[in-house]
């Protein structure tokens, strides 16, 4: 008999899903408790802070309204909703229930620092100083307590005392970009323009996306009258923030100083601009490139150029000036995450794994990503020595990410020297267990136990410095289930070798799944060869009739999960299969698998090679020409043919 589970126990189940950024689960909890008990104030305000992660902030003020509500309940509610107004700029608001906060507890920290922040930016200053000299008296080793308070001194004009703070600050913060800058912004005022310089340089090569850093060095090169050096850097402020009204004023300013108007290139070019992403929409590439070329012919041009130049180039395989201007729009553009990912996905097809790593972290920061992200409240592990403690990995979006970089789970912990947890996938999680007996394994969705630092699978890479010459790292680490294994050994015992196990497509969401996937027909050259062809295709394809003449037994239907595949692969003399989670499965088994990949494939093919340093013993067929795969696969029947001869 199952135990009902208590209100504290909700909630402490929704908390620990929470922290271990599992938000759908902590909302299923927090909405399970208020069915049962209305108007729940814990449950309440845990769901308006789900809300704010989401970036629905009206409904998280309207969650932690209803929390303060309640006849009693913590200062830390208040606190929160105070800091919400804020963001939603209703300052009189938040100042109002900062001020219930502190009333409820005068030791509560984060509120008179809410308090504080709200005072200084209704130009309250006096009173805001008072509310930030608590808040550094309560936490006199806090970086931050000594930010805030040099922030509203300086706004009082109290310059000496401000940057006192702002120096102990750094002293207990050195890394810190804000910091830097508010150093470089006062020094800016008192003149002092080389010191400003300095720590405004800083600032930006710690945060290259910090917007106020670019203002900042906007102003000091202005200040300095190097009009060229503002120009540069008033690009990069465009890419970031073109719409920020200190851009546009710092435009201005730079404009009458050099006493010109600047014309609007992006609106002049627009037509062909259009006629060039049409041509791009339709794999068109070189069409697309002679367009844009006569644009840049003086070596500049608008940044929106440049970008669908580069896309041109990549599609024809031209990586070297593809990368150049990449590098380049991420320099002017170092807030754009699309850029960063577009760079990070070329920098690893060409193998550059060191540049390659740092910007594929940005991954999860387009908009299409971003609500993929997980968001777990424990630090981010960055490859230290962490002995007694528990490390979460974590898997990624597709199940061939996991099948492939799950294989850096032994690395991580040698290096860790922790406890490992692993949460992948339900349907990997069989795999995944057969992998690591020792460490504990989880589903996406189960609640890890308490933890200390976590990771994603694909940031393991970097994290440990991976080369291209230090592949595969690990083979063999998938296994078979013993038990389907007999299974498929018995429904396919009748059935003349050479089993080929066979896929033709891959997940119809994938962005590029339309130059990667192909229709069984295209398969008609197979047919020559003497062979049993197992169709293991999942989805809607998998109903596609075969050529005329191939000898097929279709299994889809009869695959329930992975451990299915992984045994009908564990006894297929070969897999046949375009760029799809089924290749990355035969690769971690170690099987034979031939692989199908368009003219330009994904990253982790790289270019022109026909193996693979991650899997010994796969072979790489690529297109020759952009979507060629008449050639492709002719040559396919050809080696396969031979292979068949060999075999017999």
């Amino acid at each position: 008999m199952t135990t009902p589970i208590t209100l504290q126990g909700a909630l402490n189940l929704a908390w620990q899903h929470w922290n271990a950024g599992q938000t759908a689960q902590a909302e299923h909890y927090c909405r399970q408790i208020l069915a049962h008990h209305p108007g729940q104030p814990d449950a309440l305000h845990l769901l308006g802070l789900v809300a704010h992660a989401a970036g629905d902030l009206d409904n998280a003020i309207a969650c932690l309204r209803d929390a303060c509500s309640a006849p009693q309940f913590p200062a830390l509610y208040a606190s929160n909703l105070a800091e919400m107004y804020r963001q939603k700029k209703a300052l009189a608001e938040g100042e109002r229930w900062a001020r219930k906060a502190v009333s409820l507890d005068p030791s509560l920290v984060g509120g008179w620092n809410n308090l504080g922040i709200l005072l200084q930016e209704q130009g309250k200053l006096v009173e805001s100083v008072l509310c930030l000299e608590k808040v550094q008296a309560l936490t006199p080793d806090s970086a931050q307590a000594h930010g805030n308070l040099a922030n509203t001194l300086r706004r009082l004009g109290r310059l000496d005392e401000a940057l006192t703070h702002y120096q102990r600050a750094l002293t207990l913060s050195p890394q810190d970009a804000v910091l830097h800058n508010n150093i470089a912004g006062l020094l800016l005022e008192a003149g002092k323009l080389q010191e400003a310089l300095a720590h405004s340089q800083q600032a930006l090569r710690l945060n290259p996306k910090l917007i106020e850093g670019w203002i900042n060095l906007v102003s000091i090169y202005l200040a300095a009258g190097n009009l060229d050096l503002a120009s540069q850097a008033l690009v990069r402020l465009q890419g970031l923030a073109p719409l920020h009204p200190a851009t546009q004023q710092k435009q201005a300013q730079l404009q009458t100083l050099q006493g010109q108007t600047l014309e609007s290139t992006d609106t002049a070019h627009g037509p062909v601009l259009e006629q060039a992403e049409h041509s791009l929409h339709q794999g068109k590439y070189a069409d697309a490139e002679a367009l844009l070329r006569p644009l840049l012919s003086s070596g500049k041009g608008p940044l929106a150029v440049w970008k669908l130049l580069s896309v041109a180039l990549r599609g024809q395989g031209q990586l070297e000036e593809t990368l150049h201007i990449q590098q380049m729009l991420v320099d002017h553009l170092p807030g754009d995450a699309v850029s960063r990912f577009d760079l990070a996905e070329t920098l690893l097809l060409t193998g550059d794994f060191d540049r390659g790593w740092r910007e594929y972290r940005h991954r999860y920061e387009m908009e299409h990503t971003r609500p993929l992200a997980r968001r777990v409240q424990a630090p981010r592990w960055s490859g230290q020595a962490m002995p007694g403690k528990t490390l979460l990995i974590f898997d990624e979006q597709g199940f061939g990410d996991t099948l492939q970089f799950i294989r850096f789970v032994h690395q991580a912990k040698r290096q860790s020297q922790a406890r490992i947890v692993l949460d992948v996938h339900p349907l990997l999680l069989a795999l995944a267990r057969r992998a690591f007996p020792d460490e504990q394994v989880i589903g996406r969705g189960e609640l890890p136990p308490a933890f200390d630092a976590h990771c994603e699978l694909m940031d393991l890479p970097e994290l440990f410095s991976l080369q291209p010459a230090e592949l595969p790292v690990e083979t063999g680490y998938l296994h078979a289930d013993i038990e389907r294994l007999a299974h498929w050994q018995e429904r396919l015992a009748r059935l003349p070798h050479p089993w080929v196990a066979l896929v033709w497509a891959g997940r119809p969401t994938h962005i590029n799944d339309h130059r990667r996937s192909l229709h069984l027909q295209q398969f008609a050259p197979l047919a020559r060869v003497n062979a049993t062809f197992l169709l293991i295709q999942k989805g809607d394809t998998a109903t596609q009739a075969p050529p005329p003449g191939m000898n097929t037994v279709s299994l889809s239907d009869e695959i329930r999960d992975f451990d299915d595949t992984a045994a009908i692969l564990a006894l297929a003399d070969l897999l046949i299969s375009v760029d799809s989670s089924p290749v990355h499965l035969a690769g971690a088994l170690q099987r034979p698998c031939w692989t199908l990949l368009p003219f330009i494939p994904d990253w982790r093919w790289l270019m022109t090679r026909e193996d693979s340093p991650w899997y010994p013993g796969m072979k790489l067929f690529r297109q020759p020409t952009r979507d060629d795969w008449e050639t492709t696969l002719e040559r396919v029947a050809r080696e396969l043919a031979d292979w068949s001869a060999e075999l017999q």
